[in-house]
């Protein structure tokens, strides 16, 4: 198989837009989450990873994108970067194919037309279409001229990672010579309730890999990787961030919507993808439940070996595309040899884990992995490792 090299990231997260307020953030050990202000929450559970306002203008180029929503001006945005970081300019080369995960999909738009369609009995045909799962997928595609294969996959916790896995495949298979891959979520009032009336929200903020968690804050975001044939990278001068290996991926025995209970079958399925790794970027919350799952399946997974381990949702929130967030961090950490801390935790972790907090810490990364665990039993683990 061919093996597949990352030339490009772009990120638009709680702490701006592009790579570099992403990666200042997470390695200051910043925290992203504010006080919610795009819609009212109640005293006390206010907290949330909000990305700042895009400007349209620049981005959105087509006449059809001047109804673009949200969800999919952060996904374009993402892409858009991520070619320039890769050094490819404003639209797609041919042979580009572009892969999304996203848990949720459009939040606001579908409950403003939902709440058209129960008060008058119609909702606003012009803004269904938004409300499609795969719009942030057509849009992109529009704006940058793609024209190979795409797909839109939807794996809850780990629906980045399952699409930056697709896209590797698409390119180590030569089924394109370009792939963008990553995942955007966003954060809506009606996912907010429905985890505040589930009690699943922290009180203050969230304490990934802590014994003393009591919840998430969620948050919205969108990372995209530019993938390349290693060799075609090199060809053009590319610079190489990490290779890109995605890991079988295994499913293990769960509740459809919870978390599995076993970390057993966790671990051993986690075994080989962990096994020479140096980083683990965790799943990891503030949700009790995944993480005393998550810490006791890398305790039995990393067999005694003493790895670091750290968690992106502390700092930007919690969203089922923040896997896509954790495997762009994983990249930066090989090309800058440097792990970012964790947030929100109070030492000692669960499980004796050595998890990086305080101040990042630098070292040579060869390879750092991401577990990607997400509900229903799914594993989806990536890995990022050194040219």
């Amino acid at each position: 198989m061919t093996a597949v090299a990352v030339t490009g990231i772009g990120v638009v997260s709680a702490f701006g837009h592009g790579v570099e307020p992403f990666w200042r953030g997470l390695t200051a050990g910043a925290c992203g989450l504010r006080p919610i202000r795009r819609f009212e929450v109640p005293p006390g559970v206010a907290l949330g990873g909000e990305v700042p306002p895009l400007e349209r203008q620049g981005l959105v180029l087509s006449a059809i994108g001047r109804r673009i929503d949200w969800l999919s001006l952060m996904a374009l945005a993402a892409c858009r970067l991520a070619l320039a970081d890769a050094g490819l300019g404003t639209r797609a080369p041919g042979r580009t194919g572009l892969g999304f995960g996203s848990a949720w999909g459009n939040l606001h738009e579908t409950g403003v037309f939902l709440d058209r369609l129960f008060a008058r009995g119609q909702g606003n045909p012009l803004l269904f279409p938004n409300l499609v799962f795969n719009a942030p997928l057509s849009y992109a595609s529009i704006e940058l001229g793609i024209t190979g294969p795409t797909a839109m996959l939807c794996a809850a916790e780990a629906s980045g990672e399952a699409a930056l896995a697709w896209g590797a495949d698409q390119v180590a298979e030569g089924a394109v010579d370009v792939c963008l891959a990553g995942g955007a979520e966003e954060l809506g009032a009606v996912l907010h309730q429905a985890l505040r009336e589930s009690g699943l929200l922290a009180r203050a903020a969230p304490r990934p890999l802590d014994p003393a968690a009591d919840g998430v804050c969620p948050g919205e975001g969108a990372a995209v990787l530019v993938l390349e044939p290693l060799a075609r990278a090199r060809a053009r001068g590319g610079r190489i961030h990490a290779r890109l290996v995605a890991a079988p991926a295994f499913t293990v025995p769960a509740p459809v919507h919870g978390w599995a209970l076993d970390p057993v079958p966790v671990a051993e399925g986690l075994a080989d993808p962990l096994s020479d790794a140096d980083v683990v970027f965790a799943a990891a919350s503030g949700r009790p439940e995944l993480d005393a799952l998550e810490a006791a399946a890398l305790a039995r997974a990393l067999d005694g070996r003493s790895v670091a381990v750290t968690a992106v949702r502390g700092a930007l929130g919690d969203f089922g595309a923040a896997g896509a967030l954790a495997a762009a961090a994983a990249a930066l950490a090989v090309s800058t040899g440097v792990v970012p801390p964790t947030v929100g935790l109070v030492p000692p972790a669960r499980a004796g884990l050595d998890v990086v907090t305080g101040a990042a810490r630098p070292g040579r990364v060869r390879v750092a992995a991401v577990d990607g665990l997400a509900r229903g039993g799914l594993c989806r683990a990536l890995r990022l490792e050194a040219e």
